[in-house]
């Protein structure tokens, strides 16, 4: 996609290599907010293309720049960044209702575990703005509350932010709120429903979307990788939750790479009987899977062994019990698992894969 845009607009790519934002800003303003990212991000490392475009949100002068860079600097936590443009557009006519709105956004992340309160402020909010996608960004709010505090959301709620998404003018705030759209509705499809197909287009929408930030892709390709695993494509899965874990690194979201690396891919791992890489080192790897390790290799009294002492610790863990019905081919445990009304559709499936299995 850079190349097209630079073709378009017949750009110089030594002066992009050299100069960067500085050679692009003098290109003036045929060159979108969005175009820029995708530039900057082409020809730099994701950390330098950052710094770039933390000094463009501080300088731009665009109505429409300063709008995006409301968006931009929200999504990758640039903080000293936000707070200028809080200050600086606090008492603007145009943009103090975009300083209302990602202050929320940025009180959101930083009080987890405050759903009730954001809710409450965020629908306040949104009888009092006008501009549509601050509406949509306060809706993605609502539904990041939602999805902290583990409360399902059903399909009418984002098909009625879709529609609100589809009336936005093309631009990169309605592009990246498309992306974090996607990166709930799949999770929410996984996770709550057995729409599996569509959470799978939906994740790929992300993988292949330029403009997609890291911790999406990561989620993506998280999703994915589980989805391909539960459906016999072991290999697949785990190259995707390896993309996954790279992603996560990018944004410094280690304890999602911890819980990668010592659950996710050995649970993919075990699911289909691989071997584990050198990567992975055993000791660390969860009990729970340690135990499934073991169960899949038919080291049953090592497998027993493990989860005896989880089940001492913990009687209601559901992979632990999961794993001990299927070590003892307890058919009875197994449905009194799926009987728990607190079951997600996830949690669900896991059950049918290993009732299947025994």
């Amino acid at each position: 996609m850079h190349n097209e845009i630079i073709e378009r607009y017949q750009l110089d790519r030594k002066k992009i290599e050299r100069d960067g934002i500085e050679y692009l800003v003098s290109c003036g303003d045929m060159i979108d907010f969005e175009q820029i990212v995708i530039l900057l991000e082409a020809f730099f490392e994701s950390s330098e293309a950052r710094k770039q475009m933390a000094t463009y949100c501080r300088t731009t002068k665009s109505r429409a720049s300063i709008k995006a860079a409301f968006e931009y600097t929200s999504l990758y936590n640039l903080d000293a960044e936000q707070d200028y443009l809080f200050e600086m557009y606090q008492l603007d006519e145009e943009l103090k209702e975009h300083v209302f709105v990602y202050k929320l956004a940025k009180e959101s992340k930083k009080l987890q575990g405050s759903a009730p309160m954001i809710m409450e402020k965020a629908r306040i909010l949104y009888g009092q703005v006008d501009d549509d996608s601050l509406k949509l960004k306060l809706d993605l709010i609502i539904q990041y509350e939602l999805l902290i505090s583990n409360q399902a959301s059903g399909a009418k709620f984002y098909e009625s932010m879709l529609l609100k998404l589809r009336q936005l003018k093309p631009n990169y705030v309605k592009t990246v709120l498309l992306t974090r759209l996607i990166h709930y509705y799949s999770r929410s499809l996984f996770i709550e429903s057995n729409d599996w197909e569509e959470a799978e287009k939906n994740c790929l929408a992300n993988i292949v979307n330029p403009l997609a930030p890291p911790v999406f892709k990561g989620s993506a390709h998280h999703i994915a990788g589980y989805i391909d695993a539960l459906s016999h494509k072991g290999e697949r899965g785990v190259k995707h939750l390896w993309r996954a874990v790279d992603f996560y690194q990018m944004t410094e979201n280690f304890d999602v790479v911890n819980k990668l690396k010592t659950k996710g891919i050995p649970f993919c791992l075990n699911l289909n009987q691989q071997d584990y890489p050198k990567e992975l080192c055993f000791e660390n790897v969860t009990h729970a899977e340690q135990a499934h390790y073991y169960i899949v290799r038919d080291e049953r009294s090592k497998a027993e062994h493990v989860l005896k002492e989880l089940l001492a610790n913990d009687e209601t863990c559901f992979r632990s019990n999961l794993y001990w019905a299927y070590l003892k081919r307890d058919a009875a445990h197994l449905l009194q698992l799926a009987c728990d009304y607190k079951r997600n559709a996830f949690e669900l499936n896991l059950i049918k894969t290993f009732a299947k299995r025994m």
